[in-house]
């Protein structure tokens, strides 16, 4: 057993080496002020492609978003495939002046496709160089009014992918929609932003993006169940870098029923390990080709570290048990039981403080009243320790692609005018600072009392060693960890207020 423990330990140890990267990226996320471009006098031809399957509901308020941005719409050019449509879809967009392509095909129904046949369209109308870059939107998708401005500032000096801020028009909805939104601003904070910074290429998102037409020559060639991270894995394995845009804000609407969320994210799951078996072995040469720290970074972003995790719990929980009943006559499943609670406890505490630290560094993007914004945090957790679950149902599940009902027909003019503060509404508010102080201190408070009243009254049998193990030794680092950033918070906060003194 001691070997088995050590041989998970080391396994451990080496992913942790390979993936120290991201915990200095998350630093830098958190800590660090975004990339900004600077202004050009150069302004490029875009075209902007919508794939839309029965989005009446909501398309045209991407296409009023899009008539209302700060850049001259005579240099954009809006092309919608109404793909398998039996609703107003390409009725609306047509009387909104877009070019309008209708495509039946249920054989080929994934967005892939349906890209794929715009493009063919537009190369035969237009030619694809024609315009210098195409936008890549959802129908669900809001732009803010700077939106194309500032793209165009990155796309001057990327030429190539640039993608941008996503943030989420629904986040205040439930527990489903902000922790959905929850998730993408940490890709903010501990990928897109850090990177950027850093000089190395980031990762495509769904929507909300912008590719160079040169890149298209050879027609869209991205079909799987998640076409964003295969055009993501091809492109950094030809050494192109995506760039990122942290000014320009487009909104998403995210899923409000766990059903749909996890179904959504079951085909999100299965559509990332086929692309990582079709293209670890690309990114792997791109190290060495290219001397690509992105190829690096990227091979571990898209590698399945919950499959990996899986297969590690079931091989030490297999042969635990083994050992346990059939060579040393000693298995406890009470042991067993303190351990799974262990795991998922210590689990949801660090999901929780990280959801924690990166609302508290997102919060100027996030349209929610401070004590629900609260609420979703504590809750947001669920969002992550499902990720095994999701492994599992698409390894042996039949996985297809199914269109997400889009309804939430707010504009951005609604958007905009909601209030951004999660400043509570009373006089003497509750900062941040003093959450994260009181929670910690509660972490301790809570586990020196269990370890006092496990020792005193003989709760449970255990020995000195495993009471420490159990509730000390995991709650102490855990709670000084809450307490400490919270007062590195609140002396950023008193600088702050001193520099607005002076000025």
């Amino acid at each position: 057993m001691d070997q088995l423990n050590q041989i998970i330990i080391v396994l451990g140890l080496l992913l942790g080496i390979f993936n120290f990267h991201k915990s200095v990226q998350f630093i830098v996320g958190l800590f660090f002020k975004p990339k900004t471009f600077q202004e050009t006098d150069v302004r490029k031809r875009y075209g902007i492609v919508i794939p839309a399957r029965n989005e009446e509901k909501v398309i045209g308020n991407l296409i009023e978003s899009i008539h209302q941005q700060a850049y001259d719409q005579n240099l954009i050019e809006i092309f919608v495939v109404a793909d398998n449509c039996n609703d107003k879809t390409a009725e609306i967009a047509r009387q909104m002046g877009c070019h309008v392509y209708e495509r039946f095909d249920e054989t080929k129904k994934r967005k892939g496709w349906a890209l794929e046949y715009l493009f063919q369209q537009i190369e035969k109308d237009y030619g694809i160089t024609s315009f210098d870059a195409y936008f890549v939107f959802d129908a669900d998708n809001l732009l803010d009014v700077n939106y194309i401005h500032e793209m165009n500032k990155a796309f001057v000096e990327n030429k190539n992918i640039v993608t941008s801020y996503r943030n989420s028009k629904n986040f205040e909805t439930n527990w489903v929609s902000s922790a959905y939104a929850i998730h993408f601003y940490g890709r903010t904070v501990y990928n897109h932003r850090p990177r950027q910074l850093m000089g190395t290429g980031t990762h495509l998102a769904g929507t909300g993006f912008m590719i160079s037409s040169h890149l298209l020559k050879d027609g869209w060639n991205y079909h799987s169940l998640t076409e964003d991270s295969e055009l993501t894995m091809y492109m950094t394995a030809q050494n192109v870098k995506i760039g990122y845009c942290e000014a320009a804000i487009h909104y998403d609407e995210q899923p409000t029923s766990f059903k749909v969320g996890f179904r959504q994210r079951v085909r999100w799951t299965r559509g990332r390990l086929v692309v990582f078996a079709k293209t670890w072995k690309m990114l792997f040469k791109g190290i060495f080709k290219h001397k690509s720290f992105t190829n690096y970074d990227m091979l571990f972003y898209i590698m399945p570290y919950p499959l990996l995790t899986f297969l590690l719990n079931v091989t030490y929980a297999t042969a635990s048990l083994v050992i346990g009943i059939w060579v040393t006559h000693n298995f406890s499943w009470k042991a067993v039981l303190i351990g799974f609670g262990t795991y998922w406890g210590s689990s949801y505490v660090s999901n929780l403080a990280r959801a924690a630290l990166i609302v508290y560094r997102e919060r100027k993007q996030i349209h929610c009243s401070f004590y629900k914004t609260l609420f979703y945090v504590l809750l947001s957790p669920w969002f992550s320790l499902i990720s095994i679950f999701l492994m599992i149902v698409a390894l042996f599940g039949d996985v297809e692609w199914v269109p997400v009902k889009h309804d939430d027909a707010r504009k951005i003019q609604d958007i905009n005018q909601k209030s951004i503060s999660l400043v509570p509404s009373t006089k003497q508010p509750l900062r941040f600072h003093m959450i994260l102080q009181g929670f910690g201190l509660l972490l301790i408070l809570v586990a020196i009392l269990a370890f006092a009243a496990i020792r005193q009254f003989n709760l449970f049998s255990w020995s000195l060693a495993v009471c420490l193990k159990y509730t000390l030794v995991p709650a102490l680092p855990s709670g000084l960890i809450f307490v400490l950033f919270g007062l590195m918070i609140q002396k950023t906060n008193k600088n702050e207020s001193k520099l607005k003194r002076v000025r």
